[in-house]
């Protein structure tokens, strides 16, 4: 085998392997509490699933300040986004791309998304109503909401 073949053998499993760290970190950050959070100033406290279901389909929803919610996902390829939809809107990122396109054709727009958290967080903070999710390690200085009566620590917390 010549070194060429054998640089190239090197550096194909040395990817394999960052590949699959990168995969074992997702599933670690998948174990995290996702914690749905508004920006300090609201008055919002709490929310159901059904509300939050609500939200993120944009469906007419006011918060309890009585401004309408302004829900912003995160990006699509966020493991963190795919979860959320799972266990809030019952459907796999598949299946919400194919409802969103559907209602594209009866003129209802998609929430917001923002590219990255830096960006999610100041729109959290600037724009009244605006609410969205991260992990509850991310959450620091937002209002992190209790669903169903639950906190993100709680075992029975819906979105863990």
């Amino acid at each position: 085998m010549n070194s060429s073949n054998l640089n190239r053998r090197q550096l194909f499993a040395s990817l394999i392997g960052s590949a699959l760290a990168l995969q074992t970190g997702s599933v670690l950050a998948i174990a995290e509490p996702i914690a749905v959070v508004m920006g300090g100033r609201s008055g919002q406290r709490s929310i159901s699933l059904d509300r939050l279901r609500r939200v993120f389909l944009a469906l007419p929803t006011n918060d309890d300040d009585g401004r309408p919610f302004v829900p912003i996902n995160q990006a699509q390829a966020s493991v963190v986004r795919a979860r959320f939809d799972q266990r809030v809107l019952g459907m796999s990122a598949e299946v919400i791309a194919r409802h969103w396109v559907d209602q594209r054709l009866r003129g209802r727009r998609p929430p917001r998304t923002a590219p990255t958290q830096a960006v999610l967080r100041r729109a959290l903070q600037e724009l009244p109503g605006a609410i969205s999710y991260l992990p509850l390690s991310a959450a620091d200085g937002l209002r992190v909401l209790v669903i169903e009566g639950r906190q993100p620590n709680d075992a029975q917390y819906a979105l863990r």
